[in-house]
């Protein structure tokens, strides 16, 4: 990970024509690391360190497609849910820890930020109900009775079994902000000939007439993301012009992002007949599961673009036939399959995307099939419709993903851009996030 410093500023390098998938500066470990690499070593980040949990989702209970954040002193409520594999139910504890803007632990004190209790049960717990794959599903949502928060900022929630706070099953991030500044922002294609017509500018503005920000090149730590991803989001900008109240964040070069393309997508809401781009769903007695084959998949990236509706990325669980989706949706093994003349020698190609949790796991690493002339794969999931690409991820290059090489990228791509503005006066020990919001590429 490389760091460029320019007039004072910190930004991360967007390389031309190559879609970014590391994670840009909010990794507090560095590559290598011994601990890190141990599979309960706590991760400021999304991660399952048990392979028997499942379809983890944490969002705003708004919408099972929103992203976790929520206002500080609104009736909204962030909900976590996952399913336990083991067959067994285990009694569940899950505990909140406020982290900096660049996801590292911060200096508070639990009871700085919470108020309330800051260890509670999981205690709405369901048993699966007639379907082939047994599981237990778990669900928590908070604010609640026992916890509220009292600081804005990056938080982690941590799920972890009764009596053992250093064994956690899984870590996900979310954010409570505080809304202080207005942002108002202007997505278009890139302002650079030589990316017009593959990448797209986020420019914006931040006003702060409301709140007193005197050294807005020092204090503030912005960040813009795509489609809600953290792989890929832009941080460290400062701001070209300060007028007045008015923050000036007009770049052409700093902020941009491939276009990428719209996601592929697959509906396995019904497996009692064939759905969008299912080519053929069958039970396998040896494995006592419906095994789903999707359609074959195609190279992007000399076709043109083409416009298609997708979730950018995300996914949802669902089954049609059934009242509760939670523990009625079964477990399919899902076969995904690309034809490709022969295999990628100097990398690996990934299925890649939230089902991924915009990760390269190994269980979704795609195997090259030399006698059909094709990747392909086999990932166990949960019914639903879900959205996904591929990705190759050249040798030595552990983080980083290529998207275009099968996907392509356009300026046209529909995506979803957010701005998050975090705040930290001289007498602070924490990041304020004092700023959000969200729009898309196109809908002006």
């Amino acid at each position: 990970m490389k760091l460029i410093t320019n007039n004072n500023s910190i930004f991360f390098f967007l390389a031309i024509g190559v879609v970014s998938c590391a994670c840009f500066g909010f990794s507090n470990f560095p590559e290598g690391d011994d601990d890190y690499a141990d599979d309960n070593h706590l991760r400021y980040d999304d991660y399952t360190y048990n392979d028997s949990i499942k379809s983890v989702l944490l969002y705003n209970s708004r919408s099972a497609l929103t992203y976790p954040i929520i206002p500080i002193n609104g009736d909204e409520i962030i909900k976590l849910s996952f399913d336990d594999l083991s067959r067994k139910y285990i009694n569940y504890y899950y505990t909140i820890i406020h982290c900096n803007a660049n996801w590292t632990p911060s200096d508070l004190e639990s009871n700085e930020y919470i108020n309330g209790f800051n260890e509670n049960q999981i205690i709405d717990y369901k048993y699966a109900f007639n379907t082939d794959l047994y599981y237990t599903h778990y669900n928590t949502e908070f604010p609640n009775e026992n916890l509220s928060f009292t600081k804005s900022g990056n938080y982690i929630i941590k799920v972890y079994p009764e009596d053992k706070p250093n064994e956690p099953i899984l870590t996900k991030r979310f954010m409570v902000y505080n809304p202080q500044v207005t942002i108002t922002m202007n997505i278009h294609r890139a302002t650079n000939v030589d990316d017009q017509f593959f990448r797209q500018e986020v420019d914006f503005n931040i006003n702060h007439e409301n709140y007193d920000i005197p050294n807005p090149f020092k204090d503030l730590n912005v960040v813009i993301m795509q489609n809600h991803r953290w792989d890929n989001a832009i941080t460290g900008l400062k701001p070209r012009f300060v007028k007045d109240n008015e923050l000036d964040y007009n770049y052409d070069g700093k902020n941009v992002f491939d276009g990428d393309n719209e996601y592929r997508n697959f509906d396995l809401k019904s497996i009692k007949y064939q759905t969008i781009n299912i080519k053929k769903i069958q039970y396998e007695p040896e494995d006592k599961l419906v095994h789903a084959y999707i359609l074959d998949d195609n190279v992007r990236s000399y076709k043109q673009y083409s416009s298609m509706p997708d979730l950018n990325g995300n996914f949802l669980i669902k089954r049609n036939e059934g009242n509760d989706s939670e523990i009625e949706a079964d477990y399919v093994k899902v076969h995904f399959s690309l034809p490709y003349n022969f295999p990628i020698t100097d990398g690996n190609l990934y299925i890649f995307g939230k089902l991924s949790d915009w990760k390269f796991k190994d269980e979704f690493k795609m195997d090259y099939d030399s006698a059909h002339v094709r990747y392909t794969k086999e990932i166990l999931l949960k019914q639903g419709y879900y959205d996904y690409m591929y990705c190759v991820v050249k040798d030595g290059a552990k983080n980083k993903g290529d998207l275009s090489i099968i996907e392509g990228s356009f300026y046209e791509t529909k995506n979803e851009y957010s701005i998050l503005v975090y705040y930290r006066s001289p007498k602070d020990n924490y990041d304020r996030l004092i700023g959000y919001n969200t729009e898309t590429s196109g809908s002006k």
